[in-house]
């Protein structure tokens, strides 16, 4: 019998704790644990990097979240493996002066918008290991890949209530959240997500892709491999995972 068990980024993670609900399965304390990995269990590594012991089969090896948790390896990760991708640099006097606005990424592992400042000049540019040009975007989409294959579909929407959104930084704290229902990408947006999971050497994760309508082109931003869940969504992993588990059984 295989035995599923969460490996969490932080206790308390919510979703690992759905998730682990959804599949009757337990997720792994950070201290004092007594489990012992078995060859025959299945580890579902949710957002870690930290090396896992043992001989079970893990989901997620903790060095390509590593990679996936750090804007600029992740965007070199992906320029090599030809995925699409907006223009970035690490050395601001390399920027072109038609380039802007530029987002200015401070915080290479932040998450929720951390870190960002949009320079529309080069005299608004601050300090940063990476920047990144601004692609004017319809739609930002967070693509669920698991195995390959897409297994949810999410657009960032408007709160109604929210007077003058931030367009630009479409987050919870500027005015957005996720909708699905009747949600379909285009399918540039979906090759590209499954194109980003594919360079990263994820088994899944919420991909980040923007669409810009007048291109005909989709960007890949990043890869959450702890993503929020929540309502269908955790049924979504969870019967990815439980598939995965009874294949293996």
């Amino acid at each position: 019998m295989t035995r599923i068990r969460i490996n969490a980024y932080k206790a308390g993670s919510r979703s690992a704790s759905a998730l682990a609900g959804a599949l009757s399965a337990r997720v792994l304390r950070h201290t004092g644990s007594t489990f012992r990995p078995r060859a025959t269990d299945l580890i579902v590594n949710w957002g870690s990097s930290a090396p896992i012991q043992g001989p079970a089969r893990v989901l997620n090896n903790p060095a390509a979240v590593a990679v996936a948790s750090n804007k600029l390896r992740s965007f070199e990760a992906f320029r090599a493996a030809g995925v699409s991708i907006p223009d970035f640099w690490t050395d601001r006097a390399a920027i072109p002066a038609d380039a802007y606005p530029i987002v200015c990424r401070t915080v290479l592992s932040g998450h929720s918008g951390a870190g960002i400042v949009i320079a529309d000049t080069p005299e608004a540019l601050v300090a940063a290991p990476l920047y990144v040009r601004y692609v004017p975007k319809q739609d930002e989409y967070r693509i669920h890949v698991f195995g390959g294959e897409v297994i949810a579909v999410q657009r960032k929407a408007r709160r109604l209530d929210v007077e003058n959104p931030d367009w630009r930084v479409r987050n919870h704290g500027n005015g957005f959240v996720f909708a699905r229902d009747g949600v379909v990408a285009p399918e540039p947006v979906v090759v590209a997500a499954r194109s980003g999971a594919l360079a990263l050497g994820l088994d899944f994760g919420g991909v980040d892709v923007i669409w810009n309508e007048r291109r005909r082109a989709a960007y890949v931003l990043e890869i959450n491999t702890a993503c929020g869940l929540e309502g269908a969504t955790v049924d979504d992993y969870a019967r990815a995972i439980a598939g995965v588990a009874n294949a293996a059984a």
